[in-house]
């Protein structure tokens, strides 16, 4: 089964990849990949990678606004390894380099 999530969850890996080992701000995140994907399924696969444990969240402070987070997302090994193919999840779509 072909999950239409799973190209999505792959470029949020790949896009995180490449800024390793630094992290994202969500906003940033969605920044980039927003004129190919609208913001739930963004949303939705940040959360999804979460679970996962191919991505962490670290939730801080907002440095401008008291009382506000924001949510730093960064790839984990284990996200490494999945777009490394050293493990497989169907669910998560990998760009391959041809």
């Amino acid at each position: 089964m072909k999950l239409k999530e799973a190209p999505l969850r792959g470029a949020v890996l790949t896009f995180l990849r490449d800024i390793y080992p630094e992290g994202a701000e969500r906003r940033t995140i969605i920044s980039v990949l927003y004129q190919y994907h609208d913001y739930e399924p963004i949303k939705q696969a940040l959360e999804y990678l979460v679970d996962k444990e191919y991505v962490s969240r670290k939730d801080v402070p907002h440095p401008y606004r008291a009382g506000d987070n924001i949510s730093i997302y960064r790839i984990t090994a284990r996200g490494i390894d999945l777009l490394d193919g050293l493990i497989a999840d169907p669910a998560v779509l990998i760009p391959r380099e041809e």
